[in-house]
């Protein structure tokens, strides 16, 4: 009888240990995701933004702006997180406007085509999407939105320095977002580069972040089941000083929601979308929180 529990006692080590060795081999896996980049720049920003958040996930990074068509169809269907990046001017002749492109900058309309491509996608498949600057100002023009053509004549100047440089300012949160670690009330300096924005928000959309000029800063989709995360924001966190700023959870939260989305290809039935603003002539004008009047003056002391 001795003899049989020594043997049974070796058994249920060796196994433990066995248990053990697999369970480390798991967690020394790294993890490996996809996202596309409506456009990489040459600084790679973007690319190191997210990596730095945790080294140890394999990203397999697409340049949308330099792949064909073709390959870009078949990458989207392996995509785990669409980034939209900041650039050049949207033709304002999408939101009804096309006698502004004398108050617009540089426009190139291949990448508004891409970028539709993108949030074609993006919406009927759910996967997560992080709008950036122009990629904030994408999605609301997509959805039936509208823009500012030059905030300096209907706003203010505080969105981009003097020749063109970035500045900074701060921007208020209005709204708690379960996507990300944000809360109602925060507020954080931002770095800033755009002399456009939202004028009017799409149906579709929800303003959770404001500028002190009263210009909305982040959005979300309203839909936050089928969305979890379908999040822009007017600022650049990839090139903000993740110490007390919002780029930190900003890039948590969509890092996890990649995660999240890995392996679990959401079914793709447009008829379950909502792809974009079911009115996009809407000109009322944005209401903004009861803690913020016509223009968000918010002090915190």
């Amino acid at each position: 009888m001795d003899k049989l529990r020594l043997l049974f006692s070796v058994f249920c080590i060796c196994v433990f240990a066995s248990c053990g060795d697999n369970n480390d081999h798991v967690k020394e896996t790294p993890r490996s995701v996809t996202i596309i980049l409506s456009k990489q720049n040459s600084s790679s920003s973007y690319r190191h933004f997210i990596e730095n958040i945790d080294p140890t996930i394999k990203i397999n990074w697409i340049n949308a702006y330099t792949t064909p068509l073709s390959q870009l169809t078949v990458e989207l269907e392996d995509a785990d997180g669409i980034i939209l990046t900041g650039g050049v001017d949207i033709h304002p002749g999408l939101y009804g406007n096309a006698f502004d492109t004398i108050r617009c900058g540089t426009i190139d309309s291949k990448r508004d085509e891409l970028e539709t491509t993108l949030l074609d996608h993006a919406l009927e498949s759910g996967t997560p999407c992080l709008g950036v600057c122009r990629g904030l100002q994408f999605m609301n023009v997509y959805m039936g939105g509208s823009l500012h053509p030059h905030l300096p004549d209907t706003l203010s100047d505080i969105h981009r320095g003097k020749n063109g440089q970035s500045t900074e300012h701060e921007i208020y949160v209005t709204k708690a977002l379960g996507a990300i670690d944000i809360n109602r009330g925060n507020k954080s300096a931002t770095v800033s580069n755009h002399h456009q924005g939202i004028s009017r928000l799409a149906e579709n959309l929800e303003a959770w972040a404001f500028a002190p000029d009263g210009l909305i800063e982040g959005i979300r989709h309203s839909d936050t089941t089928y969305y979890p995360f379908f999040i822009g924001v007017q600022w650049h966190p990839e090139r903000s000083n993740p110490s007390g700023s919002l780029a930190t959870p900003i890039g948590n939260g969509f890092l996890k929601a990649v995660l999240n989305n890995t392996g679990i290809k959401k079914n793709t039935d447009t008829s379950e979308s909502l792809p974009r603003g079911s009115d996009s002539s809407r000109t009322h004008d944005i209401m903004i929180d009861d803690a913020l009047s016509h223009k968000v003056d918010i002090q915190m002391h």
